[in-house]
């Protein structure tokens, strides 16, 4: 197959050159998966210290709005998020696109387009991570958080975390994925075979999460001001469920490449298709 063949990278716009003593194949994890072990840890990271920030402070700085404990301990955190996420959003995206440019019309070997749908699944990856982040661990402490406290801003310990970093990552990531394989995986994204359903249902998920925000927060307001999980405008949340399960058809649709892509690399070897069912057999 494919990965059986060394990934030459003299110039790699995803990773970086990789120099070591023996062959590199595009699925070893130091490869193709680098960017799901990174993601991943950048994100568990993120939710660690915001769950200790409201282990430490959420009693004690986070039950009065008014106060200028909150402004100094959970504004300033608010805005340090869409900071940071903004940043993010602007160096990756430049750079997806800059170095997506740069490569467009240059060869690549069948071994290196397997190591970008590895970086492919290993984007999706960290976004189904964010995703179950913030539709598990949050809604839970947010909905016995607000069980037991009236909200008195939109702004409370447990949302600014959940609505207002978690929420928008998993848009920015989703989106990246597209932007990734857009440009790198010509074969199944390129902008001539239009916009795929995999990617539309997995950034529309994204996308509804955040506007169901500001529907949530007008149902408490004026409609329902406690929290049960079964109110009609919690429902929404339902069909996000629903519609990130394109994260599903993206990984279907790449394994039905790498199956391409196999049979390929066999018909370059000169193997017929009953010796590699021999061989498989």
């Amino acid at each position: 197959m494919a990965q059986s063949q060394a990934a030459k990278l003299p110039r790699d716009f995803d990773s970086g050159p990789i120099a070591t003593g023996r062959e590199q194949h595009p699925t070893d994890w130091g490869v193709g998966w680098t960017s799901l072990f990174w993601g991943s840890a950048l994100v568990m990271a993120a939710n660690l210290f915001l769950w200790f920030w409201d282990y430490e402070f959420a009693f004690t700085k986070g039950l009065n709005s008014a106060s200028p404990e909150f402004t100094m301990y959970y504004r300033t955190l608010f805005w340090g998020e869409l900071i940071v996420l903004g940043a993010f959003t602007g160096i990756w995206y430049g750079w997806l696109i800059r170095t997506g440019r740069e490569i467009a019309n240059q060869p690549f070997s069948r071994a290196e387009e397997v190591r970008r749908i590895a970086v492919l699944w290993s984007i999706i990856g960290v976004t189904s991570l964010s995703i179950y982040i913030e539709a598990s661990f949050w809604p839970n402490w947010d909905g016995s958080w607000h069980q037991t406290l009236v909200r008195d801003t939109a702004l409370t310990p447990t949302h600014i975390p959940m609505f207002y970093f978690f929420f928008p990552l998993s848009v920015v990531l989703a989106l990246g994925a597209y932007i990734y394989g857009n440009s790198r995986i010509p074969a199944l994204y390129s902008r001539d075979k239009g916009f795929p359903w995999s990617f539309f249902l997995l950034i529309s998920a994204a996308v509804l999460e955040c506007m169901e925000v500001a529907f949530n927060e007008w149902g408490h307001s004026l409609w329902i001001s406690e929290e049960f999980f079964a109110v009609p405008f919690h429902w929404p949340f339902v069909a996000y469920g629903w519609l990130a399960s394109g994260m599903f058809a993206v990984w279907g649709e790449t394994i039905l490449r790498l199956f391409e892509i196999e049979k390929a690399e066999e018909v370059a070897n000169g193997v017929t298709p009953a010796e590699s069912q021999a061989v498989a057999d």
